[in-house]
């Protein structure tokens, strides 16, 4: 949610608007991240603008956000907090790495659970993802 609404959307230079956004930090470390979710229509639009989207963009490829905000959603925010960075600062730990329940490797592979995995071309249609495989040669 952009401080100053739409009014600031609509006059000020993008760069310059700020959101309600919030952090709770501890020795330099980011422990929980949050903010004010917007929520309303007119507001969306004019930001998916400012990004280069047309209305008629946003509700085609974001129906279901498009269609609720229709019917006026509430006032809403959230913040998630990082149980593992505190635990690592209160282990001492130089890196989440180490404290981490469910670590994923430098290539982003999760051992334990042998992830990512193959996708089928059936759960690709599904979701309609095409992959263009090219051969390096």
């Amino acid at each position: 949610m952009p401080q100053g609404g739409l009014e600031a959307l609509k006059t000020k230079d993008p760069l310059d608007i700020l959101a309600y956004q919030y952090d709770i930090v501890c020795n330099g470390i980011e422990l929980s991240s949050g903010a004010v979710r917007n929520h309303d229509t007119e507001i969306m639009i004019k930001a998916f603008e400012i990004a280069g989207y047309t209305k008629e963009h946003i509700e085609k490829k974001f129906p279901a956000l498009f269609n609720a905000f229709q019917y006026g959603a509430p006032p809403h925010a959230g913040i998630a907090p990082g149980v593992d960075r505190m635990i690592m600062l209160i282990t001492d730990e130089p890196s989440i790495r180490e404290v981490i329940a469910f670590p994923m490797n430098s290539k982003a592979q999760d051992l334990l659970m042998g992830a990512p995995g193959e996708v089928t071309d059936q759960q690709l249609r599904e979701v309609h993802i095409k992959v263009d495989v090219k051969e390096n040669k």
